[in-house]
């Protein structure tokens, strides 16, 4: 057989693993996900967020849903934050523990958020499907201490007035973000 078939075969064979590991990641997560798919920010709104909300070192991230932790290592490199992620997708998780090898302070668990409590939180950002908006929203009320930024991309959370809105400047990821601090009387 030609060298050539032998390679394409072979590209073909990793092509073919890659997306049957991509599906069971799918189809693993769904009844958690109800399928949403892992996504991972675009530079531009990661760098938009952390433009408009300083952190100071030592100040503990959580990303909700974290994909592949593109937004931890931003936030990291730039402020020197504590930056803890969850993740329920396999594949997601995994690039994510890839790609924060050898950085201090940055944590990745393969763990759903809901059965977690996010109170230590100092910043909490997410970018979910609107159809869970709702629920997070109580959740942040319930958790999160006076003080605490919240950050949600795309999905406002029902029923909170948000501080401030951005949108990026990109004529390709120009949704909405939307900051919230949770205020001392938990009325949001």
């Amino acid at each position: 057989m030609p060298t050539w078939v032998i390679i394409l075969l072979t590209v073909m064979g990793i092509l073919i693993v890659c997306k049957l590991l991509f599906a069971f990641s799918l189809v693993s997560v769904f009844p958690i996900t109800q399928g949403a798919m892992f996504h991972p920010s675009a530079r531009v709104r990661v760098r938009t967020f952390l433009d408009h909300v300083p952190m100071k070192a030592g100040e503990l991230l959580i990303d909700i849903g974290c994909g592949d932790g593109r937004v931890l290592r931003a936030a990291k490199r730039r402020y020197g934050v504590r930056a803890l992620g969850f993740e329920v997708n396999p594949l997601a998780y995994a690039l994510a523990r890839l790609r924060t090898i050898g950085m201090e302070g940055i944590e990745v668990r393969l763990r759903n958020f809901w059965n977690v409590d996010i109170g230590d939180a100092d910043v909490v950002f997410c970018y979910l499907f609107p159809d869970v908006m709702g629920r997070l929203a109580q959740k942040l009320v319930r958790e999160l201490r006076p003080g605490t930024r919240v950050i949600s991309c795309n999905f406002p959370l029902p029923g909170w007035r948000h501080s401030e809105l951005l949108y990026p400047e990109s004529s390709l990821h120009a949704d909405p973000i939307y900051l919230y601090q949770i205020p001392a009387d938990s009325g949001c």
